[in-house]
Formats: structure tokens, C-alpha cells, sequence
């Protein structure tokens, strides 16, 4: 189900109270003048979330809640727990205020708010939220991004060699969706856990034109791969979601298309891009849930900086808890269900 957005109203009205839109109560009192700012939930997102994973804060089954003029988010209501994807959005001088804001929100609904991968965990540390790195952002900075280089060597290879096979990238259309749906069926059909979700985007073939698609077609016009990109930091930013490609399309598909995307960002002025958060490997079964350290490895070829990002809970106790609700997000069967289908 999609979630539905309704538009902020001017101050002093908060959001309008819906199954997915969640309004301030009387109780909550701003503190601060409030400036004005986007009109809808999905705008406060796309332009104050300065995490690569904000654009994950909405999406479907997303349970809105924010203030006009002053920050934006959603969660995941699993049982007990609110889980959010990372920091909250907020205007420029008001983090303070809506991550307050959203704390008191949640724990006036009955629920526990646990945030999956904050960039700085200080402002929870000092509420006496229990923190603890789980992952690592490949940033790229894209002012002076080239292929040029040793350490990027390995990716300039790849891209020579696929342009030599006949493959070349071009821009979402709405006559490639069968071809995408293709590709994406192809490729499942060889994980055996299936898709998962939250900060791992599912394929949507009619959300494409929401996403920045770019896609591989051999010398045969057939489609044999693609990625999706999704813009945050008020379009200053962008971050890869989907990659696949047919199991026979040359190998370097993802790696011409990642850094054809890479190199049009630089020219277009995008400051930087991410690769997506990689979590930090957490032993042999969780590898096989979600194989972290090929996924590092991989990400590794186009030299990006690793800044880490932390988990954010209640307290060290409700650790356990908290990964539990995690897991839940990304696989509707939870741990359990995860493990059946994978090891």
C-alpha cells in the first residue's frame, strides 16, 4: 500500500491527523519561530534530510508525523516500536527541536523509537539513548570525481570493457518497463530469499518515473540491466538503490552503469553521492542473510570514504528489542523467517 501525503498547512495548524499522518498534540509546544518550508511531508524530506538513507524516512506503510516549517519523518510501527531509517528531517537550526519533537510523539503514541543509521549520535546520546555503530556510507565527493587514477583503475577497466561488448546507458523511458520487470525477475529468481525492504528498495515498476532510473541495453536495444537513484539534501545529493542486470549480461553491467551515473552527477553539479549504507558484518549467519562483506568489497572499487552510521536505541536493554523491530523492517517474517529462507 501507498502511503498517502497530506500537505502541511501553514503554521500554527500541524499536520492534519490520518491513518498514515500523525498530528502534535495540544501537549507538544514548538519553542522556536517557526520560518516557512515545504508543503508536504515528502517535501520536508527530500529537502532537509542530509542523510544519504533520509529518502527512506517515506515510502510505503510509512506512518507520517512532522511540523510545518520545522521537520518532517516516518516510521514503521512494529508492534511496540517506532522504527525510523535515520536522523529526522529538520529545517536548517531546528534539528534540536523536531528530534525533541519526535520523541515526544512517538512515546505519546505508546511506542519506542529506535532510529536505524544516524550520522552523528551525540543529540541521542545526551537524551540517554543507548548508541552503537551498525553501518558504513560509501560517500563519494563528485567536485572533482573522475576515473582517472590507480585506485580507481579496477572501475575504468570495467567501464572500457563494457562499452566494448556493446553496452551503453541511457535514460528511463516508459518503453523499457517491460525490460526492467525482466531483469528484476531474472535476478530474484536467484536469491533465494526474495526482495527485503525499508532501506533496501523493492522494484515498483509503476514507481520508476518517482526514482532516477538509468538503464543498460546491449547492441540489440535488449535491456540487461539497471539502476535506480534517489535524490536527498534538497537534490545536493544522491544515493544508489537497485542494482541488477540479467545473470547473462556481461559482467561489468552495474559497474558502467553506477559510474556513467557518477560522472553525469559530477557534470550536473551534485555534490556527492552515496553508494548506500553497507552494515557491519555481524558473523556467518547474518552473511547469509545479506552478504556484507562482498557488498563492501564491491563497493570498495570505486574509492569512496566509509563514514559509519549508528543505531539508535531507548537504552543498552532495549537493545535486543530494538533489532528485533529492525529485522521486522527489512523482512516481514522477522529473524526467523530470514533464516529459513537464506541459510
Amino acid at each position: 500500500m501507498t502511503t498517502t501525503i497530506s500537505p502541511i498547512k501553514q503554521p500554527p495548524s500541524p499536520f492534519p491527523s490520518s491513518n498514515t499522518d500523525l498530528a502534535l498534540g495540544s501537549s507538544h509546544h514548538v519553542r522556536c519561530p517557526i520560518p516557512p518550508g515545504p508543503t508536504t511531508v515528502q517535501d520536508a524530506v527530500e529537502t532537509w534530510g542530509r542523510s544519504s538513507v533520509s529518502p527512506f524516512n517515506v515510502g510505503d506503510g510509512r506512518e507520517l508525523l512532522g511540523y510545518p516549517g520545522l521537520f518532517g519523518t516516518g516510521f514503521l510501527r512494529r508492534g511496540r516500536w517506532a522504527v525510523m531509517a535515520t536522523d529526522v528531517a529538520a529545517a536548517a537550526g531546528h534539528e534540536d527541536e523536531g528530534l525533541s519533537l519526535t520523541l515526544d510523539l512517538v512515546v505519546d503514541l505508546g511506542l519506542r523509537p529506535t532510529f536505524v543509521a544516524v550520522v552523528d549520535p551525540s543529540p541521542y546520546q545526551v537524551r540517554g539513548m543507548w548508541t552503537t555503530p551498525i553501518a558504513d556510507d560509501p560517500i563519494i565527493d563528485l567536485s572533482a570525481f573522475s576515473l582517472a587514477g590507480k585506485r580507481r583503475a579496477n572501475i575504468r577497466h570495467s567501464v572500457t570493457s563494457a562499452r566494448r561488448a556493446g553496452l551503453r546507458v541511457v535514460p528511463w523511458s516508459d518503453e523499457f518497463r517491460p525490460g526492467l520487470a525482466a531483469v528484476s525477475a531474472a535476478w530474484l529468481a536467484t536469491k533465494r530469499g526474495g526482495e527485503m525492504g525499508f532501506t533496501l528498495g523493492r522494484f515498483d515498476p509503476e514507481g520508476l518515473d518517482a526514482s532516477d532510473c538509468r538503464v543498460a541495453v546491449d547492441a540489440d536495444d535488449r535491456v540487461v540491466g539497471f539502476v535506480t537513484w534517489h535524490h536527498y539534501d534538497n537534490h545536493r545529493g544522491r544515493v544508489l538503490d537497485l542494482m541488477r542486470r540479467l545473470p547473462d549480461a556481461p559482467n561489468p553491467t552495474v559497474d558502467l552503469l553506477i559510474a556513467d551515473g557518477l560522472l553525469e552527477f559530477a557534470a550536473e553539479g551534485v555534490e556527492v553521492a552515496s553508494l548506500g549504507c553497507v552494515p557491519r558484518s555481524r558473523g556467518t549467519v547474518a552473511e547469509r542473510l545479506y552478504p556484507t562483506r562482498s557488498i563492501r568489497r564491491y563497493k570498495a572499487k570505486f574509492d569512496p570514504r566509509w563514514q559509519p552510521r549508528h543505531l539508535a536505541a531507548p537504552s543498552r536493554r532495549h537493545l535486543p528489542g530494538a533489532l528485533v523491530a529492525v529485522t521486522r523492517s527489512y523482512v516481514q517474517g522477522g529473524f526467523l523467517s530470514a533464516i529459513r529462507h537464506n541459510v
